[in-house]
């Protein structure tokens, strides 16, 4: 499966001139239940040149492809996600998914990814799919308490990355995911630089 994180591509001082530029975009709640602000970009925006010198540029000479970005947005998450697919966010032919952690300092919280994938929502996926026998219910006794054991008895995990500060978190759109339980390690918010890329 594709994912995985790259340690030390950001620098400190990068991600706070980062984190400056991407302050200047107004709070913009998630759609449905609040979890976070998404405060959204695209490629026609102004802000967008910036972005694309000093974080696009790097991500494709890790990539060493072009990155077409459908989709921008900082997050400023209040809430953990639960289980989710990114793949529908509205381009025809999705690609990855690039998470940059914006904070400076270690922060005990992580993105998790699952084996299984998913093309439209986690409830249609389970209306789809059966348990199984080798799952991931073990995660809700530490960084899954805030899903169900029944929902971690459809998927598998693939890994979890820690938001390491400069790093770059990637998978496949197609990829099932969550946040960890971040609010039981006492982080009340956490922030990132989130693209969702399109192979057009």
């Amino acid at each position: 499966m594709f994912a995985g994180q790259i340690l030390n591509l950001f620098s400190n001082e990068e991600i706070m001139h980062i984190t400056s530029i991407l302050q200047k975009l107004p709070d913009s709640k998630n759609s449905g239940k609040f979890y976070a602000y998404t405060n959204g970009f695209v490629p026609t925006d102004l802000i967008y040149p910036a972005i694309d010198r000093l974080v696009i540029k790097k991500c494709e000479k890790v990539f060493n492809k072009s990155i077409k970005v459908f989709h921008g947005m900082m997050l400023k998450e209040k809430t953990p996600w639960r289980i989710h697919s990114d793949y529908v966010k509205g381009d025809d032919d999705p690609d990855i998914a690039i998470l940059i952690p914006l904070n400076v300092e270690e922060l005990n919280t992580h993105t998790i990814i699952f084996n299984e994938k998913c093309l439209d929502s986690f409830p249609q996926f389970i209306l789809n799919n059966n348990k199984l026998e080798h799952n991931a219910k073990d995660l809700y006794n530490n960084l899954c308490s805030h899903d169900t054991v029944d929902h971690l008895e459809y998927v598998s995990l693939l890994a979890a990355y820690k938001w390491l500060p400069g790093s770059m978190i990637y998978w496949d759109r197609r990829l099932l995911h969550c946040s960890d339980n971040f609010l039981k390690a006492g982080i009340k918010e956490k922030t990132a630089l989130v693209f969702f890329t399109t192979n057009k």
